[in-house]
């Protein structure tokens, strides 16, 4: 069953979002998809579809720029909170909120072509994340681009096997349910296999939070917020460290 996140919704506002780990991802979103993705800036304001995009945080920058955003969440409660920073902003008129599960965006959408669509933080919570790609490819013009976040499994078995949770190193997957680590960790050369599928090329690939709060307890607090970020843009390209983000972020074109 894929993840709805209404009893997570003000959980995920104070200590995700409103922390500095969402800040960093947040920012490392920002300068990825804003050097890969250079229509942003042209004078064609673009379609957007940000599909299971909680809080709209992304939605309301690209609203910002002047683009036109649908927003659509399984949380009703995510939409809420949403639709409450929209309006603060000035930016509900440039952004519509739709209440629907991925799978059913055709039939919500129909005759709908996007020239960029969002999946941030997303597949990771469905039961089947290859749906998630064959449902909102073909809402993807040819020729558009596809901002793809996911929650690198490499990353979270280097980290149990640092911080000493062998069991769950082991087995590949947590001892115990967490509810806010992912239900499906996801293996980079599968889902690209499924995007290849799917007539996705991928064009880039950006680790997201390499090193901010690398150990769980390591006090960060006395790292400047803007040195931190400074530190993830200078290597979130390189390999080892490109594959070593607590999320990866591949921006693709469809053929």
């Amino acid at each position: 069953m894929d993840k709805n996140f209404d009893s997570l919704a003000h959980r995920l506002e104070r200590n995700v979002y409103g922390s500095n780990k969402g800040r960093v991802r947040l920012a490392m979103l920002e300068f990825d998809m804003g050097r890969g993705l250079p229509e942003l800036f042209g004078q064609e304001k673009l379609q957007i579809l940000d599909a299971g995009g909680g809080m709209g945080q992304i939605a309301r920058w690209l609203a910002g720029m002047g683009h036109h955003i649908t927003l659509c969440d399984l949380s009703a409660e995510m939409l809420a909170l949403a639709e409450r920073e929209n309006l603060a902003a000035g930016l509900h008129d440039r952004i519509s909120l739709l209440h629907s599960s991925i799978q059913d965006l055709p039939e919500h959408l129909p005759g709908r072509c996007f020239d960029l669509v969002l999946l941030h933080g997303v597949i990771e919570w469905m039961a089947d994340p290859a749906e998630a790609i064959t449902t909102v490819a073909p809402l993807l013009k040819s020729g558009g681009a596809m901002s793809l976040l996911f929650f690198n499994r490499n990353k979270l078995l280097l980290k149990w096997g640092i911080n000493g949770q062998i069991e769950s190193a082991l087995a590949g997957r947590p001892r115990k349910a967490q509810k806010l680590t992912p239900t499906t960790l996801i293996e980079e050369n599968e889902l690209r296999r499924m995007l290849a599928e799917s007539q996705l090329e991928c064009l880039s690939k950006a680790g997201i939070r390499i090193f901010h709060r690398f150990f769980t307890r390591l006090q960060t607090a006395t790292v400047a917020i803007d040195d931190a970020i400074a530190l993830e843009k200078r290597y979130c390209y390189e390999e080892p460290f490109a594959s070593l983000g607590e999320h990866t972020h591949l921006i693709l074109r469809k053929a």
